[in-house]
This record gives C-alpha cells, sequence and structure tokens, in this order.
C-alpha cells in the first residue's frame, strides 16, 4: 500500500523467531524483498499508478541503486553500523514527523529546489547510489529512504513516489541479493524459508497494492510516517 518492501520489519522475526545468522537474515530479506517489491510494483502499473514524468528518474535512480546496493553488499561487516544507523534513525524521525503530521498541521517543506533534466537526473543516481548502498549493507529495499526523497526532492505524491520507489526497489534488491548469494550467504534452508515467507507477502503486496490509488492521502501519509517511526525504534533498539 505505501511502497516499501517491509525489510526492517521482516529481519527481527527472521534472526529472533526463525534463528537464523545475520548475514544469512539480510541475504533471505532480500529474497523475500524482491518478490515483495515486484508483485507489488506490478499490480501497481496494472491499475495505471505508474507516473510517466517520473521514469527518467526511476531509471538513473535504479541504475545509481544498482551500484550502491553491489558496493553496500560487499562491505557488509566491514563498515561499522552504529554510526550509520544513528544517522539514519535522525532523518527517519524527522521525516516521519514531518510526513505523518501533514494531514493535521501544516508544516514548511524539507527542500524547495528547482531542477533541469540533467540536474534531477543526476540527483536521481547520487540518491539512488547512497540508498542502494543502505539497501545491500543492511538487507532492505529502502522504500522508507526513497519514497521521502521522492517526495520532497523531485515533488512526487506519495502514490506516485511509492511506485516509483518500487519500480527502483526491483534492480536494487536483486544486486543486493546476488551479491550475497555470490558471497556464500545463503544455503537449502535459507531458501525454503525465503520462498515460504514470499508466497506471504506476495499475498500481502497485492492486497496493498490494490488499495493504494484508492485510499486517501491523509491516511497514507499518516501510515508512512508510522511506518519510518517504527522503522527508527526498531533501528536503535537492535543489539
Amino acid at each position: 500500500m505505501i511502497g516499501v518492501g517491509g525489510g526492517e520489519f521482516r529481519i527481527p522475526i527472521l534472526l529472533y523467531a526463525i534463528g537464523l545468522p545475520v548475514i544469512t537474515a539480510i541475504a533471505v530479506n532480500l529474497l523475500v524483498g524482491f518478490l515483495t517489491v515486484v508483485f507489488s510494483f506490478l499490480r501497481r502499473f496494472q491499475l495505471g499508478l505508474l507516473d510517466e514524468n517520473g521514469l527518467s528518474v526511476a531509471l538513473a535512480m535504479s541504475l545509481g541503486s544498482i551500484v550502491g546496493a553491489y558496493l553496500g553488499a560487499l562491505f557488509t561487516g566491514k563498515i561499522p553500523e552504529k554510526p550509520l544507523k544513528k544517522a539514519l534513525a535522525i532523518f527517519l524521525v524527522i521525516v516521519g514527523l514531518k510526513i505523518g503530521l501533514e494531514p493535521f498541521i501544516h508544516t514548511p517543506p524539507l527542500f524547495s529546489l528547482t531542477l533541469g533534466i540533467v540536474e534531477e537526473i543526476f540527483l536521481a543516481a547520487l540518491v539512488g547510489v547512497l540508498i542502494g548502498a543502505v539497501s545491500g549493507m543492511l538487507g532492505v529495499a529502502g522504500g522508507e529512504f526513497r519514497i521521502p526523497a521522492l517526495i520532497y526532492l523531485f515533488g512526487f505524491n506519495i502514490v506516485s513516489a511509492g511506485t516509483i520507489s518500487l519500480l527502483v526497489s526491483i534492480p536494487t534488491v536483486a544486486t543486493g541479493f546476488a551479491k550475497h548469494q555470490n558471497m556464500g550467504h545463503t544455503n537449502r534452508s535459507a531458501y525454503i524459508i525465503a520462498i515460504t515467507m514470499g508466497v506471504g507477502s506476495v499475498l500481502g503486496a497485492l492486497i496493498g497494492a490494490s488499495y493504494a490509488g484508492v485510499v486517501e492521502e491523509y491516511f497514507l501519509k499518516m501510515l508512512l510516517g508510522a511506518i519510518l517511526i517504527l522503522a527508527t525504534v526498531r533501528m536503535v533498539t537492535e543489539p
């Protein structure tokens, strides 16, 4: 419904309920996230929720995300996560409150940018690299970071931003997973878990995407704001 892969909330299940090692959990999360975003995007596309004006942004961001996801997966465990998570938590809190409170109070815009086509494509590629790196490193699709960027940097509404984000998430999580697989972070049991969880995730994604263009925007904003805050809580409380 929002356009995120749900990785932040899937990871605790993989780690603490199923008991997978951290590296394996990240790889499984990326595979399940891939299935989720593919089917969610296809359903949104079928419903005509893809903004044609966002295709150039999506393409540039996708190319940047592929590079970033590869680098993020490559350096998993080699870059200190605590400083990264603190910075991301601060970002999520600010943006989560901004988006979640918009239906109730007027808040000033976070950014006010006027971009030409070349500048817009360059910025989209740069954002793609940065968020792709986070995705590959932490095992998430990155939608919780990408959607606010699409809303506040590029001016898309929340439904269009979610659809574009899902499109960009597809190569992002695919690249991250492929690199983890190449590094030997998966096994037979991991695939069984990923496929089993993926079936449920695909069903949920199809249902949620079907309501994306129907639910009022104010509700989607409140829901997205809550997800960003919950993602922050999950991030800062992780052992």
